[in-house]
């Protein structure tokens, strides 16, 4: 059954909106750990994600057999006449719309063998190292979305690479590929190089000091920074009290060389979408624009609420952010690096916690290098460490962005993400022990 008819067929009860979307999804992965290939995976799933209405009453549910539909259609049209009204959701997108078609190119992708390149990067790296582990990803996304307006069918497909490297005393240094276009996938060859790279910087590794300290933020790590910042942009947390955002719309909230979007049309990336949950075709909304709060994302609710327009970033009950993208600077990542007298250079974090989610106060551990720069050179490395500062003083803080950007996704610590270096000019550093 396919969302078309699925949406047919629950149009015959008692709703007045019904959204169908249809997700296939399959992966492959290959997992490896201290230089050897430990598993291949695969999954291959389909199931339908389904809102229903009456009036300002909303219903959710999943179905992952369509022989349940008939059943949980039943069971929502029961659950449906003993919800209270929903004070914040006011209807869904009723403009008709004719949408783009993709830009990117992924038969090589398509084509790629996992096994065989883990195999053969191993091989190729293990002398560097003392042990390596990490993750391949190829995904495979078919998206089918059937409104009472609108229709429409998405296709994408990536490979998704993390790589940690072990040093000689066990320190361990990461890197991160993704790309969902043909052209980028040469550069998943280039990771090698990178971990390499860090891997003859880690040296010496000594218990870092607190202080506040000029540093250069990797890609890694400042993806994981704004994916942590562009959900707050979502109107439904900006309206729960739960963002930094709120009541800083047109405020100057970071440096002139920052501007954030959230870019569903980058097609190179795997959170890119051609429309909505509600049918509304994405778009490149600055969240963040050199420096000021620009906009907010919206469903069609919110922005009746907010007196705005759709961002088409429907999540029906609440507004969700696609993919991560900074604007690239002018900056080379070297001289970056070069030019600090006395700072740090961080690759990557997590366990990223919010202390005060409304001035965007939190703390993060440093991982897979944390570099201490002397005189533009890298005399040991760091650990020990934890990132205790706000989003707000980071983004005031940036002083030089470098002009080449990296696609990133690991774990959950980032979303889909393209983003650069960033020289930030006051960084708070204390023990995380």
């Amino acid at each position: 059954m396919d969302a078309v008819e699925a949406h047919e067929f629950i149009k015959k009860y008692d709703f007045e909106e019904v959204i169908v979307r249809k997700l296939s999804t399959k992966t492959q992965q290959v997992k490896f750990s201290n230089n050897e290939i430990d598993i291949t995976n695969n999954w291959d799933e389909t199931g339908f994600d389904i809102y229903v209405t009456k009036g300002r009453k909303i219903y959710n549910f999943d179905v992952k057999n369509e022989k349940d539909l008939e059943k949980s259609v039943i069971n929502a049209e029961k659950a449906l006449r003993l919800l209270e009204d929903n004070p914040d959701y006011f209807k869904i997108n009723s403009e008709k719309y004719q949408y783009r078609s993709r830009s990117n190119r992924i038969i090589k992708i398509s084509n790629f063998d996992i096994s065989q390149f883990t195999k053969d990067f191993l091989e190729d790296n293990i002398k560097f190292a003392k042990r390596i582990g990490g993750t391949i990803y190829k995904k495979s996304m078919e998206l089918e979305v059937v409104t009472n307006y609108n229709n429409f069918k998405d296709l994408n497909k990536s490979i998704e690479f993390n790589v940690r490297a072990f040093n000689e005393n066990d320190i361990p240094t990461q890197q991160s590929f993704a790309t969902s276009h043909d052209d980028d996938l040469e550069n998943i060859y280039k990771v090698g190089e990178e971990l390499r790279d860090h891997l003859r910087m880690l040296g010496k590794t000594v218990q870092g000091s607190e202080g506040t300290y000029h540093a250069v933020l990797h890609p890694l790590f400042f993806a994981s920074i704004v994916s942590y910042t562009l959900p707050m942009a979502s109107a439904y947390q900006v309206d729960s009290g739960i963002s930094f955002f709120a009541g800083r719309l047109n405020q100057k909230i970071g440096s002139s060389l920052f501007t954030l979007y959230d870019d569903a049309t980058d097609d190179s990336m795997f959170g890119s979408r051609i429309a909505d949950d509600e049918g509304v075709p994405t778009k490149k909304t600055p969240v963040i624009e050199k420096g000021f709060v620009k906009n907010y994302l919206h469903n069609t609710s919110t922005a009746i609420k907010f007196n705005s327009e759709s961002t088409g970033n429907a999540g029906i009950i609440s507004p969700t952010p696609w993919q991560v993208s900074v604007e690239p600077g002018t900056e080379d990542p070297k001289e970056m690096i070069e030019s600090i007298r006395d700072g740090l250079y961080i690759v990557n974090t997590w366990y990223t916690r919010f202390q005060d989610y409304r001035e965007g106060i939190f703390s993060t551990i440093p991982r897979d290098g944390i570099y201490r720069i002397k005189n533009g050179e890298v005399i040991e490395s760091w650990t020990g460490m934890r990132v205790s500062d706000s989003l707000i003083n980071i983004f005031k803080g940036i002083e030089g962005v470098s002009r080449e950007t990296k696609k990133v996704k690991w774990w959950d610590e980032t979303m889909y993400s393209k983003v650069p270096y960033v020289y930030v000019s006051k960084l708070n550093i204390t023990k995380s022990k």
